[in-house]
């Protein structure tokens, strides 16, 4: 079954994060209460750690936060409100883990336990890290809302977590809604709008950085719990972000370059190749659509690596000649690699 707005759901505990950004911005306690009892909510529901809504439910109180409020000074008061506690047990293994690095191993591991059209992608590069966002649901505004919020909300969320200031360069890849200009873009960093993909950038020497609630007995404790949710949630919640974090793993031959074959990732899910191609048609896609994905992300990446000449780009994702590369990478993005890395500088 593919995944729609009416099924899927989400923490409760997001919607009381819009509600009360939307108090800091001066919305009255009635209409609150009204607010909650359109959608047959309480104020207990939403502290109840195991209580979900429907997406449709929060992306349409969402809506009616951007109608009244501009939508930058929303997402900064999301992004102020988030922290590591409010994401079950998934925060608390983040919290709890000894460095940076780990958390968002962690996090990259059991985001679908809290968002499930979400996954994370860890990829360094030369002394520089960028943690990408992939979703496979593209319901507005709710999409941009929250990937705004988590400009903001990372950097609150990555302060509180080490005790030390951070920056990062956050990518967004839809176009600059107006207003912005009005607003402080994020303290983080830099934000840019229009970009092929969604990934925050940032100094490789953070990953080292340790965490002040490191704690190895609680982490334990944490991660077990989320091991017995995935469980629960079963093959359906997470399917995609698996066979994406398998296609993205990296080499598969001695070579050091291209992706998994559809063989290879059936292997590792314990499924036959036939079912696995079944599978993806019924969440609406397929094993070519998601490699061709991964070879757009990854050659976009590599591309803005300069040391790194477009033969040897073509190498690394497996294409045995240059030309198929730079046919493919136009028909990805209109333009040939020399020309989008020289429209990107």
């Amino acid at each position: 079954m593919a995944l729609t707005p009416a099924s899927i759901s989400l923490p409760a505990i997001y919607v009381m994060m819009v509600l009360d950004a939307m108090g800091d911005l001066g919305m009255r306690p009635p209409i609150r209460q009204d607010l909650l009892k359109e959608y047959g909510l309480t104020e207990e529901t939403l502290h109840d750690p195991a209580a979900r809504v429907a997406l449709s439910s929060l992306n349409s109180i969402l809506s009616t936060a951007i109608s009244h409020y501009n939508p930058f000074a929303l997402a900064e008061c999301m992004g102020a409100r988030m922290k590591l506690s409010s994401h079950g047990f998934t925060g608390f293994a983040v919290m709890t883990a000894s460095n940076v690095g780990e958390a968002l191993a962690i996090a990259q591991k059991y985001v679908a336990l809290r968002i499930e059209f979400v996954s994370l992608r860890l990829e360094e590069e030369h002394g520089t890290c960028h943690l990408f966002i992939n979703d496979t649901l593209n319901l507005h505004p709710l999409r941009e809302a929250v990937l705004l919020a988590l400009a903001y909300g990372f950097y609150s969320m990555g302060r509180m977590a080490t005790g030390r200031k951070l920056f990062a360069r956050v990518d967004l890849d839809f176009p600059e809604p107006p207003g912005l200009l009005a607003m402080t873009p994020t303290r983080s960093g830099l934000l840019r709008f229009g970009q092929p993909h969604n990934r925050f950038s940032f100094s490789s020497s953070y990953l080292d950085y340790p965490l002040l609630m490191a704690d190895p007995v609680a982490l334990r404790l944490a991660l077990e719990q989320c091991e017995q949710e995935m469980t629960q949630l079963g093959r359906h919640g997470n399917f995609l972000s698996r066979v994406r974090q398998l296609i993205e793993q990296g080499p598969t031959d001695k070579t050091g370059s291209g992706f998994p074959s559809v063989e290879q990732v059936a292997n590792a899910l314990h499924l036959s190749s036939r079912t696995l191609k079944r599978q993806l048609a019924q969440h609406e896609t397929s094993f070519s659509e998601l490699l061709e994905d991964s070879s757009k992300r990854r050659a976009v990446l590599l591309l803005e690596d300069h040391r790194l000449s477009i033969e040897d780009i073509s190498e690394r994702l497996g294409y045995s000649d240059l030309s198929n590369f730079t046919r493919a990478f136009k028909r990805w993005t209109g333009l040939t690699p020399k020309a989008y890395r020289q429209s990107r500088s």
